[in-house]
């Protein structure tokens, strides 16, 4: 009977003790919910009193006062530009350094940028009626740490009397681990008239203390353990990005790689592609934008490069004492630098010895292979202009007669242009074809007697400018 008692007392004491936490605990929620008031003031974009909960932090309570504020200042704006200018100015008040004063007579540091870094709400604490914020005045020019180097994440930071090297490592994103043995810092500070440079090396362990306007640089062996890779386009087996090594990857090792060359591969005709200039930079960066995006080559790309091209014609043009018929050239080479500055490197003696085969390819080269045309392409002053299939032992007669022979406006002179070098050849010098070489007909261009005209004019005025000049010549020497 006793135990049962004891059970009963037990049970209930428990039940009440439940009933009496969960009344208390209300009490304290409702009491978190509660307005208080709490000041701003110092260096901050908006200042005054303002309602706040004991429930919120300092972070919490600054970050939605600013955000209301900025939204105020860049109501009235509508030039985007503008907007993020004026975003720029604003995002610049100090977050470290921050005094927080209470009414009891307390002072805390605050540190919102340590805060969010380590997550420690030490740096954050919860407000209290009639708490003071007051921001510290901050000129980001002179008052700062910087820290380059083996950190994660190199950056220019607030200072604050007492910072220490680890402090500057913490902001910087900690220490790369892609560096081995990183022990040392080297910090680099200048003199009042910044003129004079006192440069310390500093144990990391010993955590040194820094002064404002230290520029620190974590010292490191240099990593080449990079993602070196090259671009294989076209008629591979496995194109895409090909992992090579640091100046030491073949152009034949890099193939082998991508599998290898497909049956439809136009080797012959195929071309290494490297950023030796800034054109060259650029076909290549759209190159990579394309396979990227898209997983092969488009339209894009070509409208883009002649949308630059065109910008540098102007450029170079503007000041050129050229005539007409020489810009005309200029624009013509102009083009062909900058679309076909390939590679000398003869992929038909890949699978040799030879110094083709063991071409070093490089980290960001491009590599494209393009699909082999059985064919050759007749245009110009004919019947019917298009691709033929290209017979081994047929000359140019034959693929003119394919196309339906000599349009009635054709010039009896007929040019070859070759496929790999775009040279043109008269067909007087039996030229040897090859799969995607044209075949063009020049036009007989008709004539008026305007222009037949015009150039009897302008003979004539030359011959009499050299009449007159030898009539006073004769005069002179009289």
């Amino acid at each position: 009977m006793k135990k049962i008692l004891i059970i009963i007392i037990f049970v209930c004491g428990s039940l009440f003790a439940q009933d009496l936490e969960t009344t208390f605990g209300k009490q304290t929620n409702s009491q978190l919910l509660l307005p208080i008031i709490v000041t701003v003031g110092g260096d901050f974009v908006v200042t005054g009193s303002f309602t706040a909960f004991k429930s919120q932090r300092v972070d919490h309570f600054i970050t939605t006062i600013f955000a209301k504020a900025k939204e105020n200042v860049t109501a009235s704006l509508t030039q985007i530009e503008t907007i993020k200018q004026v975003y720029q100015e604003l995002d610049k008040y100090p977050l470290r350094d921050i005094t927080l004063k209470r009414v009891n007579g307390e002072v805390l540091n605050v540190d919102l940028l340590k805060f969010r870094l380590t997550g420690d709400f030490m740096y954050n604490p919860y407000l209290m009626n009639d708490d003071v914020i007051i921001f510290p005045s901050y000129d980001d020019e002179r008052n700062f740490i910087d820290i380059a180097g083996a950190v994660n994440k190199p950056v220019k930071f607030q200072f604050v009397e007492g910072d220490k090297l680890s402090d500057a490592i913490l902001f910087g994103g900690g220490l790369n681990p892609a560096f081995d043995n990183i022990t040392e810092a080297e910090i680099s500070r200048l003199s009042q008239q910044g003129q004079k440079e006192e440069v310390i090396t500093a144990e990391i362990p010993k955590d040194f203390t820094l002064q404002r306007g230290d520029r620190i640089r974590i010292l490191f062996n240099e990593n080449d353990k990079k993602s070196y890779k090259v671009l294989v386009l076209g008629e591979v087996n496995s194109p895409g990005y090909i992992f090579v090594t640091k100046n030491s990857t073949t152009l034949k090792e890099l193939l082998t790689k991508s599998g290898g060359f497909t049956q439809n591969a136009d080797i012959k005709n195929s071309e290494l592609l490297r950023g030796t200039n800034k054109e060259q930079l650029l076909k290549i960066k759209l190159l990579k934008e394309s396979f990227e995006k898209e997983g092969t080559l488009s339209s894009k790309y070509f409208e883009r490069s002649f949308n630059q091209l065109m910008t540098e014609e102007f450029k170079m043009l503007r000041t050129a004492d050229v005539t007409v018929e020489d810009s005309a050239s200029f624009l013509i080479d102009n083009y062909l630098r900058v679309l076909d500055n390939q590679s000398a490197v003869d992929f038909s003696k890949i699978n040799s010895e030879t110094e083709d085969a063991n071409f070093i390819v490089q980290d960001g080269d491009v590599v494209l292979v393009p699909q082999k045309e059985n064919v050759v392409y007749v245009f110009g002053q004919v019947i019917n202009p298009g691709y033929f299939t290209y017979q081994n032992d047929k000359n140019w007669e034959y693929y003119l007669n394919k196309a339906g022979g000599k349009a009635e406006r054709a010039d009896s002179d007929v040019k070859v242009i070759k496929r790999k070098n775009k040279t043109w050849i008269s067909v007087d010098n039996n030229p040897n074809l090859e799969p995607g070489d044209f075949i063009y007909v020049l036009k007989d261009v008709p004539r008026s007697f305007d222009y037949y005209l015009r150039n009897v004019g302008a003979i004539s005025s030359v011959i009499t400018a050299v009449a007159t000049l030898i009539l006073i010549v004769i005069q002179a020497s009289k």
